[in-house]
């Protein structure tokens, strides 16, 4: 089975929400079990509406905040809001770009005033892991020659600069980011790992992102393709949302002792959604990421995955 179904100038594999949600369908024990409100979605006109009743607000990055690099309108006007009235939050963000060393100067080019503490990403949680590692040699990372963690890569073997291919010494592989990851490099480390298995790790488990007017795969879509092409055995261990190791660090960083009190806003199901109604949180769903332009009942329906709230953006 190939999981391609539109690649623009060789590198950028674009899906639809469809089958974005239909390959999240498909591997269910990867994450969280489905733990949905008791009755259907509000749908409000933003985080305005229901703010005041949190301790903390929990923000998804990509698809909430912003379409790649560019700002989605009114979401900096929703963090000042947010300020004005003194209630707490974090950015959440499934990023393995960004970690805390860099997430201010990265955001604050996109018009938001974050400080450190107020974005915590997956490759955070990715280099806690990283920094207890022993032996780096016999890990294949999927990561740019240029990543901020690379004092911690060393001594792995960068599959980009393999164009892909997997070395025989290999048996763990570390799917960081798919920036520079091309649809060549995806076939050759498929063909290379077949007959093989390997233990695999997964810095963003997001099988898509939105990015302009599309959605492009990002390192989920990869393992996931992998595992079906070549009958990988191994649970993958994910160090980003829906996994529960991101939220409970923002909620420890915060000292939260009622998780009811705490909202989590994302755009996508599978991940913000799952992933917060998991941990006992509020979720609100915005539709200006992943499902922008869906009819956002049907895509709750097909999930089976329900918000408590549903809104058209921040």
């Amino acid at each position: 089975m190939t999981f391609i179904f539109s690649i623009r100038q060789r590198s950028m594999i674009v899906l639809s929400p469809d089958s974005l949600n239909e390959i999240y369908a498909r591997h269910p024990d990867w994450y969280p079990a489905i733990a949905n409100p008791q009755s259907a979605p509000v749908f409000i006109d933003g985080l305005a509406d229901i703010m005041a009743q949190f301790d903390l607000i929990l923000l998804d990055s990509y698809g909430v905040l912003c379409r790649g690099s560019t700002p989605i309108a009114g979401a900096a006007e929703a963090i000042q809001q947010l300020r004005a009235n003194n209630i707490p939050f974090c950015v959440v963000s499934n990023d393995t770009l960004t970690n805390r060393s860099v997430a201010a100067e990265k955001y604050q080019s996109r018009g938001f005033d974050f400080t450190a503490d107020e974005v915590l990403t997956s490759l955070d949680i990715t280099e806690q892991y990283l920094q207890g590692l022993t032996n780096r040699n016999r890990i294949g990372v999927i990561a740019p020659l240029e990543h901020p963690s690379n004092h911690l890569l060393e001594g792995m073997v960068r599959l980009n600069g393999c164009n892909g291919e997997i070395p025989e010494n290999i048996d763990t592989l570390l799917f960081l980011t798919g920036a520079g990851w091309t649809a060549k490099m995806q076939e050759n480390m498929v063909t290379t790992a077949n007959g093989r298995q390997f233990e695999l790790l997964v810095g963003n488990p997001d099988i898509g992102a939105p990015h302009g007017d599309h959605v492009t795969a990002t390192p989920g879509y990869f393992i996931a393709d992998l595992v079906e092409q070549t009958i990988q055995k191994a649970k993958p261990v994910l160090f980003g949302k829906p996994d529960p190791a991101i939220f409970s660090m923002a909620i420890k960083q915060h000292q939260i002792t009622d998780p009811s009190r705490v909202l989590m806003v994302g755009d996508t199901l599978y991940t913000d959604i799952l992933g917060g109604n998991a941990m006992g949180f509020k979720t609100l769903l915005l539709q200006c990421g992943v499902y922008q332009n869906e009819d956002i009942m049907e895509v709750i329906a097909s999930t089976g995955i329900s918000p408590h709230y549903v809104a058209p953006r921040l």
